[in-house]
């Protein structure tokens, strides 16, 4: 027996879990008389888990190792760049004389808002829809919305469908801003999962796989709207929401081709297509003892949590709409319960400091400063595509750091390199902020800490604070808990904005000092109350909540169960067309 099929030096076999209606049906067994031995029925260890072998190697080598996996994060990543395309692209479409001209009413700060209203509306949408309509299919109507949105954003012939437009748009962001990590962190090996998760960022210039994204689709845009820039009539702002319907019609096209997540697939008693798509995402056989397992623990994982509902909400599982409404909202509430609240506070709390450490200062104040300073007006323009820049880079280097060195290593790293920085600027602005110009030395090298400062943010906490929400919550939890820090995320935007404007008139270097102490603050929070997720699997999370006691009794119960389901099935080996084993089952 090669290793490849052996735990602690047996051969294990997984039985199906099936709700209490279903039948063996879905299992077809061999009608041929074959001699062969079946395969043995053996208990598996409560720490199994702990001591899985990994799928693949930490960091790139990993990335490159899983193409399956990979290939599909990325395409659930283009949410991150749509959304990373939209918030660059605002500022500098809205603010063209074209724009102006046609809608003379035009409010910046009003359209970033319903944006952000629209964000907060969408997160809080995809919280019930992605658990009814599976993930992949959410990330299908999330595309849909996306791009009816800014197909109407593009016609838009006055002011108030402009703005119902950006509403639309804000919603499906919203939609997308949830669901993408989720979908990533539950079809991605826990070794690499965090890298996948911010790759997504990239392409939006806020946090994963999803970080990456987020911050080239931010970067793209700017130079996207400087290249239209010289173009004459309405097209110089038409034009750059046209190229923003590319990416959802490739989200939209491609959500087809994605598997459904096994963990999902698990949740709904789909137990032999969730060992399908587990096997495939994992390019493994289905026998294959780490998909085996993996494939036992989510099943023990959703049977463990669908008793604790249950427990919980004994009135209200019979199959009506009212019951349904009532228990959906139930769950809702479940997340500040004292079971899952420090969840909760982990997911908000990581929005909270990723929108307060200061990096809207530096971005509203230092193409000021730059004028200040006799820049020219090219440089003025192109400043915001260099940060974006910035920050892809920055990204890009948490693909490796965020699984080799860890989650909150991470984070402290970042806040403490954003503290300094943020303090040097403070200490310069309040030395020459009155005269810029009579030291272009001091300004200058404020402008420098300012890029190595959104160095720092893109490299620990825009990625991360979207990768921890969509690790830490149960199975029956972890949507509508990414939702709750996603729309936290869509507050903060909005607040911290309305914040940056008010200090900034009052004093520029008090504005970086309040900043600063906010990073000081988040170092501490992140090192003592943000658990270390690198390398777990989804279904350990729970060992780093609560107490020991907690933990004892949740391992013992997971235990009971994981018996229970090695001892209800008794398989039949079946040989398949080909003359394989397949130990005991196969996949109809």
């Amino acid at each position: 027996m090669s290793t490849d099929n052996s735990i602690l030096g047996q051969q294990t076999f997984s039985p199906p879990l099936r709700s209490p209606g279903s039948s063996k049906s879905s299992v077809r067994h061999s009608s041929n008389g074959s001699n062969a031995s079946l395969p043995t029925i053996v208990e598996v260890p409560e720490d199994v888990v702990t001591q899985r072998d990994p799928y693949v190697k930490t960091g790139f080598r990993g990335v490159l190792e899983s193409p399956y996996c990979t290939g599909f994060a990325i395409l659930a990543a283009i949410g991150g760049f749509a959304l990373g395309y939209n918030q660059g692209l605002m500022p500098i479409s809205l603010i063209t004389e074209q724009i102006v001209t046609q809608f003379p009413q035009i409010d910046l700060n009003f359209i970033a808002a319903i944006t952000q209203l629209g964000g907060f509306l969408g997160a809080l949408i995809m919280g019930s829809v992605a658990d009814h309509c599976a993930r992949k299919r959410s990330i299908g109507i999330a595309a849909v919305v996306f791009i009816s949105g800014f197909v109407f954003q593009t016609i838009s012939m006055n002011y108030t469908m402009l703005v119902v437009a950006r509403l639309v748009g804000g919603i499906a962001i919203g939609m997308l801003s949830v669901i993408t990590p989720i979908y990533i962190s539950e079809i991605s090996p826990p070794e690499i999962r965090g890298s996948l998760l911010v790759f997504s960022e990239s392409l939006h210039s806020h946090a994963y796989f999803t970080d990456v994204l987020i911050a080239l689709g931010t970067m793209a845009s700017f130079w996207i709207s400087v290249a239209t820039g010289h173009m004459d009539g309405e097209e110089i702002w038409r034009l750059p929401f046209v190229f923003l319907v590319i990416p959802g019609l490739i989200l939209g096209i491609g959500a087809i081709c994605m598997p459904f997540s096994p963990r999902w697939l698990a949740s709904r008693f789909e137990n032999q297509q969730a060992l399908y798509c587990l096997s495939k995402l994992r390019q493994l056989c289905p026998d294959n003892c780490k998909v085996q397992n993996e494939w036992m623990e989510i099943r023990v994982e959703v049977a463990y949590q669908r008793e604790i509902t249950e427990a919980r909400h004994p009135l209200l599982q019979d199959e009506s709409y009212i019951n349904g409404i009532k228990l959906e909202l139930q769950l809702w509430l479940d997340c500040f319960k004292s079971r899952y609240w420090y969840r909760t506070h982990v997911g908000i709390g990581m929005m909270f400091f990723q929108q307060f450490v200061g990096m809207k200062a530096l971005a509203y104040n230092v193409p000021i400063l730059l004028g200040t300073l006799g820049a020219s007006i090219d440089i003025q323009i192109a400043m915001p595509g260099i940060f974006a820049a910035v920050h892809l880079l920055g990204a890009l280097t948490c693909l490796w750091t965020i699984d080799t060195f860890g989650r909150k290593r991470v984070l402290v790293s970042g806040s403490s390199l954003m503290l300094v920085c943020l303090i040097i600027i403070a200490g310069l602005n309040s030395k020459f902020s009155d005269n810029w110009s009579s030291h272009p030395d001091a300004g200058w090298c404020c402008v420098g800490i300012s890029i190595l400062c959104i160095l720092a943010f893109g490299a620990g906490w825009s990625p991360v604070s979207w990768a921890l929400p969509s690790e830490v919550f149960p199975s029956t939890l972890r949507v509508k808990g990414g939702a709750l820090s996603a729309c936290s995320y869509w507050l903060y935007d909005f607040l911290s904005s309305l914040i940056t404007r008010s200090l900034f008139s009052k004093s520029k270097w008090g504005t970086y000092a309040f900043f600063a102490g906010f990073c000081l603050l988040s170092a501490f929070w992140a090192a003592h109350f943000v658990p270390e997720t690198t390398g777990r699997a989804l279904e350990e999370m729970y060992k780093l909540f609560g107490d020991n006691e907690e933990h004892v009794r949740e391992g013992q119960k997971k235990t009971d169960i994981r018996r229970t389901l090695a001892s209800e099935y008794a398989p039949e080996l079946f040989i398949s067309p080909g003359g394989t084993p397949t130990n005991g089952f196969r996949i109809v």
